[in-house]
């Protein structure tokens, strides 16, 4: 619930969408059902290449607030560019979160308390807790352990959390189809600390790790996070739906 005489930051949600017909709806509905001031955050989507029915679907969720884009141009990067390119200038906090990462109607009241808590942390870019969907004992246990790893080595999946105004000095690496959030945290975390909240509202699709499996991603994401940026453009993201 919210917390009555408590500041209220301002949040830009921003979401790329590639294929993500069975995903994005319930991740707008979400959004959109948020216990927190409609005026005080925004989304935007950028649908980028698809040959679904993405942006049909998250056309339905447009308002004032969630804004639907399409772009011919694909890749994650650009995308992201995209909708960062269309949110607020005078935004606080900026939540890049992926198409099929559901955000539960507390959320960004919980975001909010911890960052207004933590102001004088200096706080220039960080992740969440996350729970699987679907929910299993094998994958809560897997990501209890990425948990810990984002806390310790200031990496993150599935959601990322910049302060608005460093934004204005960098961006995603359009030239990496993978490791190119690993990338801008670096960058990010030349403003500020890097943060981890602690929270049970936010959830994530396992379909990457059951598609692909377990132990191969991890691994391959722990080589991939240790090569040079130049090996790392090299990289193709495999799509997964």
């Amino acid at each position: 619930m919210v917390i009555m005489n408590q500041k209220q930051l301002f949040f830009s949600i921003v979401i790329p969408a590639h294929n993500e017909e069975n995903y994005i709806s319930e991740t707008l509905n979400n959004i959109k059902s948020q216990n927190y001031p409609v005026n005080c955050y925004e989304t935007v989507v950028v649908e980028n290449g698809s040959t679904d029915k993405t942006f049909d679907l998250a056309k339905k969720f447009e308002s004032e607030h969630i804004q639907v884009y399409s772009s011919t141009e694909k890749g994650v990067s650009k995308a992201r560019n995209f909708g960062i390119q269309k949110i607020k200038t005078a935004g606080d906090w900026v939540v890049v979160l992926d198409a099929d990462t559901v955000l539960k109607s507390e959320f960004l009241n919980d975001l909010n308390t911890y960052l207004q808590a933590k102001q004088n942390k200096n706080y220039a870019v960080g992740t969440t807790k996350l729970l699987p969907t679907p929910d299993s004992k094998k994958a809560r246990l897997w990501f209890a352990f990425y948990d810990l790893c984002h806390k310790l080595f200031k990496v993150t999946y599935s959601i990322q959390i910049y302060k608005r105004s460093i934004l204005n000095n960098i961006r995603y690496d359009e030239s990496m189809t993978r490791g190119e959030d690993l990338k801008l945290i670096k960058e990010a975390l030349k403003f500020g600390q890097f943060f981890f909240l602690n929270t049970q509202t936010v959830h994530t699709s396992t379909r990457r790790f059951e598609q692909v499996g377990w132990w191969k991603l991890f691994v391959n994401w722990t080589v991939l996070a240790n090569l040079p940026y130049s090996i790392q453009k090299k990289f193709d993201y495999e799509v997964t739906r």
